[in-house]
């Protein structure tokens, strides 16, 4: 590895570790905000304001231009381009994003209206507000599109710090808001969206002051480029796919809950929710860091360099997912007492599901990175969302038939390991690299460290060899899998000059600590 890559790759180890920082308190923080919050809102509220998000992001799939604006800045930086391109660049994306909020508030105050009013199964004396917080949640989501170009131009940059500044910053202030609620005799669920969207507000102004001040393609007149636009446009209309079949999937599943059972079961989807998506925070600190460098590689032909990143977070954000899934999904029962208490039925088994669904989905994240460097994503986009929007149908079909409601999990696991196949064969082409490089150096090591490390903590599971506290039981189980899984993912799981990386990398931390 030459200076230049070392540099490249501290780069990418000194921002994960940035945004390992703000994970840290996120989780925390949000974690017990979240348990606060259920238990503010109720079973029926809380559900009503997740399904009520659930229509509300069926509309922002229109705002299918932030992975645009993140690869051609992105893209423009590998190549070298000068400030005024980017200013271009940028201030083109801007006049996108409000084109875009535009259509999402047309859509939401029509469509997505009359749903809420008609279709949703939500007790009758909570309609008013029901539709007061849907207004709210179109205000927000519309504030977050005209956010996206700032938000991708601070990690086109990599200023990782800062994004995990204002991110501590946004749960602090969730956490402070959740206590007014609580301490309020005025309709919770109401003020909690209102707070909700005036946090949103504050971020906006954050993020627009700190673009201004710091990077100056964002300062001057707005420019529109037409032949800029209609590149962005055929990107972001075959994104419009994949980011049509995630919220399908996602949000599509939470409305069959809604239509199939009640807001009840929408509060145990929210759950599962919850937990996967702060365990994802993990994966995503990784990915997050390493997708600029993705598409600076690419961009500058060097894929000796790519192939060395696409192999490496694919292989670490998934291991790191492994690390911290396996001790939740055998103490999640445990863990949902401690957490909540009493908990909705069905709750340990999606919680479980989505976990595995979501470790699947770490790999395909990569794989989405890696193509939208090469920007050829027409072919990759049209099969993946098709894939992905099966998952909807299906679900639908096995609920109807009278299956369990953890059958739109098994649905979803068995799709996305199809979809995971399926980008494989397209993305490794697309970027040089040998598809049996990918599977001998991702696929195979990641399932036998699985196999592997799973054995001794499965077995003590099974044998319920310890009565007590349900937390003596986690802090017991959970030590049995940190034991069995660390050695078996640094001896199996890396390689050799992978696990030379980390072991100075862990040297330099406490070596920077003794000082």
């Amino acid at each position: 590895m030459d200076n230049d890559q070392k540099n490249r790759s501290s780069r990418i180890a000194r921002n994960t570790l940035y945004l390992y920082g703000q994970m840290l308190v996120q989780l925390i923080v949000s974690l017990f905000t979240a348990r606060v919050v259920i238990l503010t809102l109720g079973e029926v509220d809380y559900g009503i304001f997740t399904v009520v998000g659930g229509v509300m992001s069926v509309f922002i799939v229109l705002n299918s231009f932030v992975s645009a604006t993140m690869r051609f800045i992105t893209y423009a930086q590998g190549e070298g381009k000068s400030t005024e391109e980017l200013h271009t660049i940028f201030s083109t994306a801007r006049l996108v994003h409000l084109t875009i909020a535009g259509l999402v508030f047309l859509s939401a105050e029509t469509i997505g209206l009359y749903y809420v009013c008609n279709y949703l199964v939500i007790p009758p004396d909570r309609l008013t507000a029901t539709i007061i917080i849907y207004q709210f949640s179109i205000i927000t989501s519309l504030i977050g599109i005209m956010s996206a170009p700032y938000d991708a131009l601070i990690v086109a940059h990599e200023k990782m710090g800062v994004f995990a500044s204002i991110g501590i910053y946004n749960v602090l202030i969730n956490l402070i808001i959740v206590f007014l609620v609580q301490y309020t005799n005025t309709d919770k669920l109401i003020l909690y969206a209102a707070l909700i969207m005036l946090i949103q507000v504050s971020m906006r102004l954050i993020y627009g002051w700190y673009c201004n001040r710091f990077f100056p393609e964002t300062r001057g007149r707005w420019v529109f480029d037409k032949q800029l636009f209609i590149r962005m446009l055929k990107f972001g209309g075959w994104s419009f796919n994949g980011t049509l079949a995630s919220i399908g999937y996602s949000q599509g599943i939470n409305l069959l809950l809604n239509f199939f059972y009640n807001t009840v079961m929408n509060t145990a989807y929210g759950v599962a929710n919850i937990i996967q998506s702060k365990l994802y925070l993990f994966a995503e600190n990784v990915l997050t860091a390493v997708q600029p460098q993705i598409v600076k590689s690419y961009a500058a032909g060097d894929f000796r360099y790519l192939h060395t990143l696409v192999i490496t977070s694919s292989k670490f954000s998934f291991l790191l997912l492994y690390l911290l899934s396996l001790p939740i999904l055998l103490n999640t029962s445990y863990i949902l007492f401690i957490y909540l208490g009493d908990v909705p039925e069905y709750t340990v088994w999606f919680v479980q599901m989505s976990i595995m669904c979501m470790m699947v989905h770490t790999l395909g994240a990569v794989m989405c990175m890696s193509i939208h460097a090469t920007g050829r994503i027409a072919k990759f986009q049209m099969i993946e969302a098709n894939l992905l929007l099966l998952i909807v149908p299906i679900a639908w079909f096995c609920l109807w038939k009278g299956c369990s409601p953890v059958s739109v999990f098994v649905v979803q696991l068995v799709v996305f390991i199809v979809t995971q196949i399926a980008r494989m064969f397209i993305v490794c082409p697309a970027i040089k690299l040998s598809v049996w490089r990918y599977v001998k150096e991702v696929l195979l090591r990641c399932l036998i460290v699985i196999i592997i490390g799973s054995i001794i903590p499965v077995i003590a599971h099974l044998s319920d060899y310890l009565l007590g506290h349900p937390l003596t039981k986690i802090v017991v189980n959970s030590t049995i899998c940190l034991i069995s899984t660390i050695p078996t993912i640094y001896y199996i799981g890396l390689d050799k000059e992978q696990r030379l990386f980390v072991t100075n990398k862990i040297k330099h931390i406490f070596h920077s600590n003794s000082l």
